[in-house]
């Protein structure tokens, strides 16, 4: 299944992502991911459009329609800068310090977000799904216990979560070979 550019299934409303003047508009989440990708070094829009397709195993990938026109709304909003000029005269981008600042304020609010979730969690279980057995509870406290692993631990929630992982498999393929 492939998604058009900006419709991401589950997006929901605490998700979306504005830019300086707070309008939120179509695309929010491949903002979020530029940033983010920028962040960790500057790129070119293919490479952008490469990796968002490698990460999604090819589900999303945003035209190239959608991706540049993007990236020079981002520029001119000053989130993102041209840093340079690659192979076959290709722009590379890096983030600016309000670009920064933006990814921050929108993973803080994000966590937020989340934290009232967990709150809530049993009131939306119960109405928006069957979701609600000891086994959906504990998995929704272990996302929220991840959420607050400080880094030099999370080797050791990695083994746990892994080994989870796998007696859940183990289960999963009991099941459907008895059935």
């Amino acid at each position: 299944m492939r998604f058009r550019d900006g419709d991401i299934p589950g997006f929901h409303r605490h998700m979306r992502f504005g830019n300086e003047s707070g309008h939120h508009g179509r695309g929010g989440m491949i903002r979020l991911y530029i940033l983010h990708s920028l962040r960790k070094e500057p790129k070119t829009g293919y490479d952008l459009i490469k990796e968002i397709s490698d990460k999604t195993g090819g589900t999303w990938v945003p035209s190239k329609g959608t991706l540049y026109p993007m990236l020079r709304k981002m520029e001119d909003e000053g989130l993102i800068r041209i840093s340079g000029t690659g192979t076959r005269s290709k722009n590379i981008y890096e983030i600016t310090d309000g670009g920064n600042d933006l990814l921050e304020r929108t993973i803080r609010h994000r966590r937020e977000a989340g934290e009232k979730m967990y709150m809530f969690r049993k009131i939306f279980s119960e109405i928006f799904g069957r979701n609600n057995t000891p086994a959906w509870e504990n998995l929704s406290d272990i996302h929220h216990l991840l959420e607050n692993i400080p880094p030099e631990k999370e080797a050791k929630a990695t083994e746990i979560t892994g080994r989870c992982l796998e007696e859940l498999r183990r289960l999963a393929e009991d099941e459907s070979g008895n059935s």
